[in-house]
C-alpha cells in the first residue's frame, strides 16, 4: 500500500491540514500537516480504488467511477491549476472537499423578497432577503486570490461555515421562458459577507432597483472559499432557492414590500366617486320629496 507520494500542486498540501475535527478558522491547526508534501497513510481514502460497477448500490447503465490509490493528490499534474484563482478559461483545482455535515445539519433556504409573482417599481432601491438554516454566515475569503483555495469547513455545532450570494437573471419577455438563460450574464449580483440578523436572515440592497421586464431571483451557497457546499446525501432538498418576479414601469400598479400602494389609492377614488355619486341621488329624491 501506498505510503507517501510527492505532491506537485500547492493544492494538495491542504489535504491534511483539514481533516475531521478541525472546527477553526481558515488558519486554524495543524500546521505541520499543512505544510506536508506527503499523504498519510491514514489519509487515503479506499473508497476511490473501485469504479462501483459491482457491491452496493450498483446498477446497470450506471458509469464507472474513475479510480485512484492516492486521493488523486497529482490529479491537476501538468494542467493549469486555479491556484486561487477565478480562471475563466477553465483550469483544474485539486484542493479537497473538505469536512461534510452531518445529514440533520444540512443547508436550506427560503427567499422571502421577493415573492413569487410578485410586482416592484422599477429603478427604485429594494432588498432581496433569504432565510438560511444550518449556515454560520459571514465568511468570506478573497475571492481574487483564494477562489476555491481551501477546502469546506464546519463549526463546532456541525453547520457549514460559509456564505451565500444572490444573483438575478432577466427572463427577456415571459416569466415562463423555454430556454435557459444565459449564465454568463446577470442583472444584479451580490455576494452576501455579513452574518445577516445572526438567525440566518440575509440581505442584499439593490441600489436603484431594477429595470422594466422579468426576472428570477436565486440563492448560491457557498463555503468560505466560494465553492458550492458540500452536503452528505444524494437524495434531499435542494440548499438554494429560486424565485420569478416582474419589474414595472413607473405609473404601473406595483405592490413592492407588500404596499400595494397604487391599488389601495385606486380603491380610495373609487370610493370618494361612489361617495359622491350616492350623495347626488339623494340630494335629487330629496327634491323630488319636497317637490
Amino acid at each position: 500500500m501506498i505510503s507517501t507520494k510527492t505532491i506537485l500542486s500547492f493544492s494538495a498540501l491542504v489535504a491534511v491540514a483539514f481533516a475531521k475535527g478541525n472546527t477553526g478558522g481558515n488558519t486554524g491547526g495543524n500546521t505541520a500537516a499543512a505544510d506536508s508534501t506527503t499523504l498519510s497513510d491514514n489519509a487515503i481514502q479506499s473508497g476511490s480504488f473501485l469504479d462501483g460497477s459491482q457491491g452496493l448500490g450498483a446498477e446497470t447503465g450506471q458509469a464507472s467511477s474513475t479510480t485512484s490509490q492516492n486521493n488523486f493528490i497529482n490529479f491537476c499534474s501538468g494542467k493549469t491549476l486555479t491556484n486561487g484563482l477565478q480562471i475563466t478559461d477553465g483550469s483544474c483545482n485539486g484542493i479537497v472537499m473538505g469536512d461534510i455535515p452531518a445529514k440533520a445539519t444540512m443547508i436550506s433556504s427560503i427567499i422571502t423578497f421577493p415573492q413569487e409573482g410578485q410586482t416592484i417599481q422599477e429603478n427604485q432601491d429594494f432588498n432581496i432577503s433569504v432565510q438560511t438554516q444550518n449556515l454560520q454566515a459571514g465568511s468570506f475569503t478573497n475571492a481574487d486570490a483564494t477562489y476555491y483555495a481551501a477546502p469546506q469547513q464546519l463549526n463546532g455545532q456541525g453547520q457549514v461555515i460559509g456564505h451565500t450570494h444572490i444573483t438575478v437573471q432577466d427572463l427577456g419577455n415571459s416569466l415562463n421562458p423555454t430556454t435557459p438563460p444565459d449564465p454568463t450574464q446577470f442583472a444584479f449580483f451580490k455576494g452576501i459577507n455579513d452574518a445577516g440578523n445572526g438567525d440566518g436572515l440575509l440581505s442584499a440592497a439593490v441600489a436603484g432597483g431594477l429595470p422594466a421586464g422579468n426576472f428570477r431571483v436565486c440563492t448560491m451557497t457557498s463555503a468560505s472559499n466560494h465553492q458550492p457546499v458540500v452536503m452528505p446525501v444524494a437524495q434531499r432538498g435542494s440548499q438554494d432557492d429560486c424565485t420569478k418576479f416582474t419589474v414595472q414601469a413607473a405609473g404601473g400598479n406595483a405592490n413592492n414590500a407588500g404596499g400595494n400602494n397604487g391599488k389601495n389609492n385606486n380603491k380610495a377614488r373609487f370610493r370618494s366617486a361612489t361617495n359622491t355619486k350616492r350623495d347626488r341621488l339623494a340630494n335629487i329624491k330629496a327634491r323630488e320629496f319636497i317637490a
